[in-house]
């Protein structure tokens, strides 16, 4: 016979893992602080303007707070498409990308941007422009926080 203390904790491991959702990898639980990915590449002059004109911006907007910032920088472009220059934890969001129809392209624009929510990747782009246009009202919108 089991005990119950046993019986009781295996079905609250069984309901926990029931309860996560299938698309939490990264260790990314539901109702955590969005994460920004910025993927890079060293050589990048476009990256090297992203650092210097818009990453003090964001560092010092509230929306910066509100969310958990992640980069994966590598010494070239070619060498940003591999796994190796990924941390593990984020390699799944490289896979993802890499399957998408912008990933099948064999150069993309830097840097590169991908917002992630609940273990999902909710936006991506790449580039100064889209960084503007794109992913910074996106993370206002997110964050519901203003410039």
């Amino acid at each position: 016979m089991v005990p119950r203390q046993i019986l009781v904790m295996i079905v609250a491991i069984l309901a926990a893992a029931a309860a996560t959702p299938a698309g939490a990898q990264g260790g990314a639980a539901a109702g955590a602080k969005p994460v920004l990915v910025y993927a890079c590449d060293a050589q990048s002059e476009p990256c090297k303007v992203w650092q210097r004109q818009w990453q003090p911006l964001f560092a010092a907007s509230p929306a910066y707070k509100m969310i958990d910032m992640r980069s994966v920088v590598a010494p070239t472009a070619k060498d940003l498409l591999k796994p190796a220059a990924w941390p593990p934890d984020l390699r799944w969001v490289l896979d993802t990308f890499l399957m998408s129809q912008d990933g099948q392209w064999q150069e993309y624009e830097t840097p590169r941007f991908f917002l992630l929510q609940n273990g999902e990747i909710t936006a991506t782009t790449g580039g100064n422009n889209s960084w503007r246009d794109y992913m910074w009202p996106t993370i206002l919108d997110v964050t519901n926080t203003r410039p």
